[in-house]
């Protein structure tokens, strides 16, 4: 067998470049991934036996000059998987891997002013927590966890089964530990054994200014305990901005209506007009058509990442009467008139009839 063409590598390839296609190889077509294929298993078997001869300088002196190996494993598939584990630097496929703890969300509610200046909650939540009375161990006091005698400690076993293709092995959880390589005799009264508890948290919630409705503050190992000695999870905190009557947000701006009247919108006019920090005079310009956004520069919100503030902009909506009084639809009869236009107001509306009187039927 060529295992420089089993690693797909080149005769005069290092020892780096030889670990990396083995890694690769290994990775693709382990037993655990494949759920025991035999033709996957087959191939593990091969990629290894190729890094066992290439990865050794002798071995693989002897195998440029052709000698042959003897591969019988007498150690069963767990000396197959030693190269793998050797290569990877972990003891993969012999013991599983400690799953995370859960991590944990929770909501706190802040209103629109509070992005602006930044706020305070007050949290308390639960979570699983490594049990005190047994340091986490599950075991009562005076005693302690032995190894595990069916899986003798590795948390796994591999059973063999025998094919027309040759015996088949094939790695599972250990039925008796559930994976954790230790069985307790004696459990603790205070977790039944588990190791872990549930516990009340209460903490303080610091929620920055410019924090956008939705986002999470992540507050690391605040999540419930891995129950086999994997890492602990985390606490997600949303947070929910609640609707503003006035004000619509758009990143980090403002934005609000203001309605106008016809005299404003034509002449202009100072106006006084809300803001997150109070009130704040506004200036409308002469001719300012309905739909048009006036700003005010720097009164929106903060970012997040910098703390720049947005700004407040206001969309003018010019706000048409439906009610007028005789001088007011003969004030504006003339100003179509100076502009050369002469209106005809549709029959039968109030205007009109407004208009009919003002003019004394005509």
């Amino acid at each position: 067998m060529d295992y420089y063409e089993v690693l797909g590598v080149s005769r005069d390839a290092d020892a780096q470049e030889i670990k990396r296609a083995y890694r690769r190889l290994a990775r693709q077509c382990h037993p655990d991934v494949n759920g025991g294929s035999a033709e996957a298993t087959e191939r593990f078997k091969q990629i290894s036996e190729a890094y066992a001869v290439l990865s050794d300088p002798h071995k693989r002196r002897r195998h440029d000059a052709g000698g042959a190996f003897d591969f019988g494993f007498n150690g069963g598939f767990g000396s197959i998987l030693d190269i793998f584990n050797q290569a990877f630097g972990f003891d993969m496929g012999r013991r599983r891997w400690a799953s995370p703890g859960r991590d944990l969300e929770q909501q706190v509610d802040i209103e629109l002013e509070e992005v602006l200046t930044g706020a305070e909650r007050e949290l308390t939540y639960e979570r699983t927590a490594k049990c005190q009375a047994c340091n986490g161990s599950g075991a009562a006091s005076g005693s302690r966890p032995v190894t595990c005698a069916t899986c003798g400690g590795h948390g796994q076993v591999r059973q063999r089964q025998q094919t027309i293709l040759g015996n088949i092995f094939t790695v599972g959880t250990c039925p008796d530990c559930g994976g954790t390589g230790e069985t307790i005799d004696d459990p603790c009264p205070e977790c039944s054994g588990a190791g872990v508890a549930r516990v009340t948290e209460q903490m303080r919630v610091e929620i920055p200014p410019g924090i956008r409705d939705g986002q999470h503050l992540e507050y690391l190992n605040m999540g419930d305990v891995s129950r086999d000695g994997g890492p602990t999870g985390n606490l997600y905190v949303r947070v929910n901005v609640a609707d503003h009557d006035v004000f619509t947000r758009h990143n980090d701006h403002l934005h609000m209506h203001l309605d106008v009247t016809i005299a404003q919108a034509a002449l202009g006019d100072t106006v006084t007009v809300p803001t997150l920090e109070g009130k704040h005079e506004l200036e409308i310009p002469g001719g300012v058509q309905s739909g048009q956004e006036l700003r005010l520069r720097g009164k929106g919100l903060p970012s997040l990442r910098d703390g720049r503030r947005g700004d407040q902009v206001i969309s003018v909506r010019v706000n048409i009467p439906a009610e007028l009084t005789e001088r007011q639809v003969k004030l504006l009869h003339e100003f179509a008139r100076e502009d050369g236009m002469e209106l005809r107001p549709p029959t039968g509306s109030t205007i009109f009839d407004r208009v009919r009187r003002a003019f004394g039927g005509q």
